[in-house]
């Protein structure tokens, strides 16, 4: 497990929003099914930039727990700032921050693993975590028939402890 620390700018996203139970997306397979249908509308999205780049956004509720609370999840794209969203989609900004950054290759089923590795990574770090947020950067688009892989960079703001 390598992982990278990167200051990265603020980010505008626009996208679609979902809101869900870990428990049920694990299940379902909600959140792959869901990136997939935002890929269905891209097009829409008007001065997108950075593609094939897109985002997965995680941002957990205060004192989340994740057996009982949902959770919002954002699957979009980087537009310029002053780009408005289509109609059933919203904007979100990434905030300016630093990121410890995993990059994750394997089985989609598996891909909770990746969480759990810059968890125990931060903990045991300098670091703390700086939100009840990150997202996952993926560079290329899975087709349904590739659903059994996944790579992407996850990342997760953090802070000196």
């Amino acid at each position: 497990m390598k992982i990278k620390i990167v200051e990265r700018k603020q980010t505008r996203i626009i996208g679609m929003k979902l809101e869900t139970l870990l428990q049920e997306t694990r299940e379902q397979m909600i959140i792959p099914k869901f990136q997939q249908s935002f890929h269905t509308r891209l097009n829409e999205v008007n001065g997108a930039i950075g593609l094939p780049i897109t985002y997965g956004i995680f941002i957990d509720p205060p004192n989340y727990n994740p057996d009982t609370d949902l959770f919002t999840w954002i699957a979009g794209v980087e537009v310029n700032t002053d780009v408005e969203p289509p109609l059933g989609m919203i904007s979100y900004e990434l905030p300016k921050a630093a990121y410890a950054v995993l990059e994750y290759k394997g089985d989609i089923n598996s891909a909770g693993n990746a969480y759990g590795e810059l968890y125990d990574w931060i903990n045991n770090s300098e670091f703390e975590q700086a939100g009840s947020y990150g997202f996952e950067m993926y560079s290329n688009v899975h087709s349904p028939l590739e659903q059994g892989f996944s790579n992407f960079l996850l990342h997760f703001p953090i802070r000196h402890k």
